[in-house]
Formats: structure tokens, sequence, C-alpha cells
């Protein structure tokens, strides 16, 4: 009986673990693609204050 109890027990921490892996992993994905983002937003000029376009 203890023995099926501690199996339980590390196999709920193994998917504990592995549900964790793939949420960091996820967040990673996330965090890299905001950066990316805000990288190409940044090459991007601003829209003109007063609705005119100085560049011209």
């Amino acid at each position: 009986m203890d023995g099926a109890l501690s199996m339980s027990m590390s196999m709920a921490q193994f998917q504990t673990n592995y549900a964790y892996a793939l949420m960091k992993m996820s967040m990673e994905d996330a965090e890299s693609q905001a950066a990316a983002m805000i990288e190409m937003m940044s090459d991007v000029s601003a829209p003109a204050q007063y609705g005119f376009d100085t560049w011209a």
C-alpha cells in the first residue's frame, strides 16, 4: 500500500513539474515575441503630433 501511495505522489509531482515546465516555456516564448515586437516598433517613426507630415 505504501509503495502505491509513494508512486502516486511521485506521479503527481512529475505532472506538476511538467505543467510548470510547459508554462515556463510558454512564458519565455511570449517574452521573446514581445521583445521582438518592441524592437520592430522602435524601428517605425512616430506619427506626426499635429496631424500633418513633418518629413515631407
